[in-house]
């Protein structure tokens, strides 16, 4: 059976460091970094104990596949490594990097499982990448004659690939890739229009272009020198030979998990993806645990998969500081269009769940019984598609999206789905729950005990002539923009921290529907600016009309943190007196709002942008006052003594959840802007 990662947590915690891989060459082993300091670090090697059973080893440094694979004589390929495993085996890749691209279609067992890890106290790298320009970049580059300032080309030819994505070696800090070479020659840096030509030729930072006529790859990594509050310059190293890349063509698939069964990947690290950086199909019973995968434009893309585990691993987005929604929503333009891609295949999102199927001749499976839990996903435009899974999404992190974070709409017109997305800590989107696919759910959505904290800023518009200072943008917890109906969705003992709102619920309540239910209970809302004046229910409309849709709202508690003026709090007691809150009774017998307040929550430490802790207060008004929740809502805290529960996702006076990789992030704590995420006790 695998071992579980946790009998050997407390070991692992001593030995976390903020270094991102030592010992690679070229990595930055003693927190000096010649680019930019990562925006998230990860485990360098783990101290899991080899296990029993049948071992084989592989090592890039003195292996040869002629070997016999034992410890004393490893093979030097993953590859071929392959090709000689069987079902309850455990492969053992040993320190340093692997340029290959994988592909494992073996058959484990249930009871015996197929393990490939790295070796204890190792960090091994699988990298679907070029090695010369992680390795030895001083040889890779050459000026470009008659090239900008700042311009070099490889000197090797690299022919039909289409195109190259990539990252700083030493940081793994994403790199634009540019669509033209005006864009990565240009010494302008801001959103300059030319009407219906686009706009003018504009330097997004460090990144690659490649030129298909000759099939050299071209780098600038010239400073920025924005204006941009909150946002970092890239101020680092401008000479690509003194500093090692992670480039790797657009076909590039570090990891192609192909009709495997019952396999377990711990303790890995994956990066040199080009559009696709690991694709499931037909996997069954695959796990990953403590896996690290630096992501290409996609992270993980699944087809007909389950059942899945994700544990203590993360997705990391490939956009960088200093970018933005402008360049990388993935727009594509036709040629005669007039306007231009800027940077179009640089992070678009970190999880993709498909719902195609093998030629259209296999129906079944579609993906399904997954667990995502205790994991991140960081820095991509999109976050995480789970529409159409039946998923358990628990104890996670998901920050920093340009644009979506969970994406809830099915992607199949007949994927099943039952969502369960509980304790996580969402911060830093656009939109944090959205819908907007093509086809219809079946199955319902529960979000429950989540910190959603939308106070930190997204870099929506870059910089431009008439806004060289862009002002911040904030994100919303729940969206649409296109879907057809929203799946029946159960939203309970949730925290939302807000900028502002234009409307009571957040959105909880948008595109309600009559055969698909909303059920809203015992939410804390709160924002920084006035609250809202609007309630969504008063006076009714036919697309939120209560006497037709299954409408249920109540034990909320909403709050402004601005003072003054002070925030009225009489909206609820007028709708409680009106006919739509008696016509209510209909379908929710206590009333829409009966029990909800409008009072200050009374946080421990409420600071932003900087910490806070959103634990109650011992006289907090949303102590004991939500509603006793429906057997149907989801609620891995609800009193086991049948009273009232706390308003919100942290009960008052207990403690509160833990999330991301080993829980080592707090979920009742929050800052507006995350630091760099450092595993460390």
């Amino acid at each position: 059976m695998i071992r579980s990662f946790f009998s050997h947590r407390l070991v692992w915690c001593l030995l976390l460091v903020t270094g991102v891989y030592a010992p690679h060459p070229g990595n930055a082993a003693d927190g000096k970094f010649s680019s930019h300091p990562p925006l998230r670090t990860a485990p360098p090697s783990a101290p899991r104990p080899m296990g029993k059973g049948t071992s084989s080893f592989v090592d890039p440094a003195r292996g040869n596949d002629a070997n016999q694979g034992t410890e004393p004589s490893p093979w030097k390929t993953i590859r071929h490594a392959l090709t000689r495993l069987k079902a309850g085996d455990t492969l053992y890749l040993r320190g340093g990097a692997f340029y290959e691209n994988v592909s494992i279609s073996l058959s484990g067992k249930k009871e015996a499982p197929i393990t490939i890890r790295s070796y204890p106290g190792e960090q091994a790298v699988i990298d679907g990448g070029w090695r010369e320009f992680f390795e030895s970049p001083e040889q890779a580059w050459e000026p470009v004659p008659q090239g900008v300032p700042g311009e070099y080309r490889s000197t090797r030819f690299y022919p039909n690939v289409r195109d190259v994505i990539g990252a700083f070696g030493d940081s793994m800090v994403g790199l634009q890739t540019y669509w033209h070479a005006v864009d990565l020659r240009a010494t302008n840096e801001l959103v300059i229009s030319e009407g219906e030509r686009g706009v003018k030729p504009i330097y997004c930072g460090p990144g690659v272009w490649y030129n298909r006529e000759d099939g050299r790859i071209h780098v600038r990594l010239a400073n920025t020198h924005l204006d941009w509050p909150g946002v970092p310059n890239y101020q680092g190293e401008t000479d690509p030979r003194k500093l090692p890349l992670v480039l790797a063509p657009f076909r590039s698939v570090p990891l192609f998990i192909d009709q495997a069964s019952h396999v377990s990947f711990q303790d890995l690290v994956i990066r040199g993806g080009g559009f696709d950086t690991v694709i499931m199909q037909q996997g069954i019973g695959i796990e990953f645990d403590n896996v690290t995968v630096h992501c290409g434009t996609y992270g993980l893309r699944a087809w007909n998969t389950g059942p899945f585990r994700f544990h203590n691993s993360a997705l990391y987005g490939n956009i960088p500081p200093w970018g933005s929604r402008t360049e990388t929503s993935l727009m594509t333009r036709s040629a005669d269009s007039g306007a231009r891609d800027i940077a179009r295949l640089t992070g678009h999102a970190l999880l993709v769940v498909e719902g195609g199927e093998e030629s259209s001749v296999y129906a079944w499976p579609f993906n399904h019984d997954w667990e995502i839990s205790h994991s991140e996903f960081t820095d991509g435009h999109d976050g995480i598609y789970l529409g159409g899974v039946s998923v358990r999404f628990h104890h996670n992190l998901l920050d920093n999206c340009h644009d979506d974070g969970i994406y809830l709409s099915p992607v199949h017109p007949y994927a099943p789905q039952d969502i369960r997305i509980t304790q996580n800590r969402i911060t830093r989107c656009l939109t944090a729950l959205a819908s907007g696919g093509l086809h219809p759910p079946r199955g319902k959505v529960h979000i429950c005990r989540n910190l959603i904290d939308l106070t930190g800023s997204v870099n929506y518009h870059r910089p431009s002539e008439k806004e060289p200072s862009p002002k911040p943008s904030y994100g919303n917890p729940i969206g649409d923009h296109g879907s057809p109906l929203w799946a029946p969705m159960f939203i309970c003992q949730n925290t939302f921290i807000l900028t502002s709102s234009r409307i009571m619920d957040a959105g909880a309540l948008s595109d309600t529907s009559v055969e698909r239910p909303r059920w809203v209970f015992n939410n804390l809302f709160v924002y920084l600016d006035d609250l809202p004046l609007i309630y969504r229910l008063m006076p009714p409309s036919p697309k939120y009309d209560v006497l037709k849709n299954d409408i249920r709202v109540d034990g909320n508690l909403y709050w402004t943190m601005k003072q003054t003026p002070p925030p009225k709090t009489d909206f609820l007691d007028a709708f409680r007196a009106s006919k739509p809150f008696e016509e209510s009774k209909t379908k929710y017998a206590p009333g829409l709002e009966a029990s909800s307040l409008v009072a200050d929550p009374q946080f421990l430490k409420f600071d932003p942008p900087n910490q806070s802790d959103f634990r109650l207060g011992k006289t907090s008004p949303a102590a004991g006052k939500g509603v006793i929740l429906p057997a149907e809502c989801e609620d891995p805290l609800r009193p086991s003594d049948g009273r009232r529960p706390d308003i919100g996702a942290i009960p008052a006076g207990g403690e509160t959840f833990k999330a991301g990789r080993l829980g080592r992030i707090d979920g009742g704590t929050s800052t507006s802007s995350l630091p760099s995420p450092e595993l460390k006790r």
